[in-house]
């Protein structure tokens, strides 16, 4: 069987920022708190939450934390076999 190989495109990526952006911005988390609980600039926070850069991978899992989303958990979560 072979796997899909997932992409994204430029738009998904901006999306994905200023959705994050909204999640901060409602759980009233500063772009400063943020920055630095993941040890990135606030300036490449503030620009990934306008969608005008990117940010790592290992990046987004940690502001993701920050906002009380465990990315790992989630996953290993979905990959458990269902209960019946």
């Amino acid at each position: 069987m072979e796997e899909a190989i997932v992409t994204t495109n430029e738009a998904t990526e901006k999306q994905i920022g200023l959705r994050v952006a909204q999640l901060a911005n409602r759980m009233k988390v500063k772009q400063t708190r943020i920055a630095l609980d993941c040890e990135i600039s606030r300036i490449s926070v503030n620009r990934f939450f306008r969608g005008r850069s990117e940010i790592r991978a290992s990046d987004l899992v940690n502001v993701l934390k920050v906002l009380g989303i465990d990315l790992q958990q989630e996953i290993e979560k979905r990959l458990q076999p269902p209960t019946f």
